[in-house]
């Protein structure tokens, strides 16, 4: 993957004289409060924020509410934000989800494609390549994309980056959203995908790849217009077919498993494809190498070693090639996370969030909401 960075331009911003009142809203939604909350905390009467949020509040009021809702000042005064709607994409884990939980899930994705559209603006990514296998079923859309992608039937790399180099914008949700596991959509044509961070490498790869499933599944199903529960049921098990497949190709696993393996075998097939155990087990099952009573046995047997919830052994978590070569070349001309975090209104710990960890920051020196010069940026190889 290459990405070539580009020159530096500011966000541009608004000269109003409210604040804009989108930008209340997604940042009172991201902080999980309600409207009476939150005017509880500024003591004004819910009527007033009502009226923030629908006419935008007086510009003396930016520095108040953004240290209620952990912003900098300027981020109301950017231009509109486009709230992502929680019909637009493919939330897992949803029903376990609050309504406040979704709303800080959204609220942090919009964050993030204004992140990416800044990176966007300033780098040139990788081109978009996913295609539309909306007609196949997952086994062979699974089959489909590798033969497109060129990874033939051995076991994927780094999966985060794998996506990056055909153009889907990952990005990590940052805290207040965990109970979102993963959710991904498409965007005026863009891919993205939004994964939690408080899994085990392994089933964060399985999440992405499930969100991948729905990318290429599932881009002309009418997310917007809503679904009804048993075709969303569909949806999803479909994404999961399509992930474990993706990840563990028939013809692969046929030729490196044995009949019946065992909880040995079956540990070393989670390291050969970098799942987890369970989905290694499962996928073992659907393909006919284990009978129903040895899966069950075996699924027991990894429970009582710890498989079910966590993955002993396991391998690293898996990181962002693109933020790699953003913020190093960044740091190359002197530009901080703060400056970056600065120009997007937000604070740096929230870009952190978003990046994986990938965009490092020291508490004292990224304070500043000021801007350096802007230094033209090099060509990344």
């Amino acid at each position: 993957m290459r990405v070539v960075t580009m020159t530096w331009t500011s966000t541009s911003q608004r000269s109003d004289s409210r604040l804009e009142p989108s930008r209340i809203r997604l940042a009172r939604e991201r902080r999980g409060l309600s409207k009476v909350a939150l005017a509880q905390v500024l003591n004004i009467t819910p009527r007033a924020l009502q009226n923030y949020e629908t006419e935008g509040a007086p510009v003396t009021k930016a520095g108040e509410i953004a240290h209620a809702l952990h912003v900098a000042p300027s981020f109301f005064t950017l231009e509109p934000i486009d709230m992502i709607d929680v019909e637009q994409g493919y939330f897992r884990a949803r029903r376990r989800a609050t309504a406040r939980q979704l709303g800080s899930a959204r609220a942090a994705a919009s964050i993030g494609v204004e992140l990416y559209t800044w990176i966007a603006e300033r780098f040139r990514l990788p081109q978009v390549m996913v295609p539309d296998f909306d007609q196949h079923d997952p086994e062979q859309a699974s089959s489909a994309l590798r033969a497109f992608w060129g990874r033939g039937h051995e076991p994927l790399p780094n999966l985060i980056q794998l996506a990056e180099a055909h153009g889907i914008r990952v990005l990590s949700l940052p805290a207040g959203a965990e109970t979102v596991d993963a959710f991904s959509l498409w965007l005026d044509g863009v891919p993205h995908v939004f994964l939690a961070t408080h899994k085990t490498a392994e089933r964060s790869r399985f999440d992405l790849a499930h969100e991948i499933g729905h990318l290429v599944l599932h881009s002309r199903v009418p997310a917007d217009q809503g679904i009804d529960a048993t075709y969303a049921k569909l949806i999803e098990k479909e994404a999961d077919a399509f992930a474990s497949a993706f990840l563990m190709p028939r013809e692969s696993l046929l030729a490196h498993s044995g009949r019946e393996p065992a909880v040995p075998q079956i540990l070393h097939l989670r390291s050969h494809y970098k799942v987890s155990a369970m989905a290694t087990t499962k996928r073992l099952a659907d393909i006919g190498r284990l009978s129903e009573w040895n899966y069950r046995q075996n699924c027991v047997q990894l429970s009582q070693r710890g498989f079910r919830t966590s993955e002993p052994g396991g391998i690293p978590a898996e990181r962002s090639r693109v933020f790699a070569t953003v913020f190093t070349s960044l740091r190359g001309q002197h530009i901080s996370v703060g400056q970056v975090a600065a120009d997007l209104g937000i604070l740096p710990d929230e870009l952190h969030g978003l990046t994986f960890g990938q965009a490092t920051y020291s508490i004292d020196g990224d304070r500043a909401t000021t801007h350096a010069p802007r230094p033209h940026l090099r060509v990344v190889r």
